[in-house]
């Protein structure tokens, strides 16, 4: 599993040039999951996210999470993460968990993530534009 977390003043996705969800300052999370993938993991990267203290303190050290900011969360599916571009200018996605797999993981990991912030989502697999105006900027990997 493996999530981008951005810091964000604030975020949106849109979907069929109707804004479908968005969240003010936060996290836009896109979330991944590999062919070797397992579903009791969602809630470990839900608490790790949860728990990253990224956001400024009165002296300008990160550490605040988004508890202590009132932040919220923008939840993305994006199989690109695992893109290997290694050799050659094509992509693979031989790494990324295929569609019907990878749903009730998405599924499991967006209601995770909703039991600890309040969080809002894209639509799985749809074709999407995402809008952010990241803080920073200040991107995290994290892989489970």
């Amino acid at each position: 599993m493996r999530a981008l977390v951005e810091r964000v003043k604030c975020a949106k996705c849109i979907i069929d040039g109707e804004v479908y969800s968005e969240i003010k300052q936060g996290f836009l999370v896109y979330i991944a999951f590999n062919s070797k993938e397992d579903i009791d993991k969602t809630e470990k990267m839900a608490t790790k996210i949860k728990k990253l203290r990224i956001f400024e303190d009165e002296n300008h050290k990160l550490n605040k999470s988004l508890d202590d900011v009132g932040g919220e969360v923008l939840v993305i599916s994006s199989f690109s993460l695992y893109g290997d571009a290694l050799t050659g200018n094509r992509p693979s996605f031989t790494k990324s968990l295929n569609y019907i797999d990878a749903l009730p993981i998405y599924g499991a990991f967006t209601v995770d993530m909703s039991n600890l912030v309040k969080t809002k989502t894209g639509q799985f697999g749809a074709d999407m534009l995402i809008e952010a105006i990241n803080d920073g900027p200040l991107s995290i990997i994290i892989d489970l």
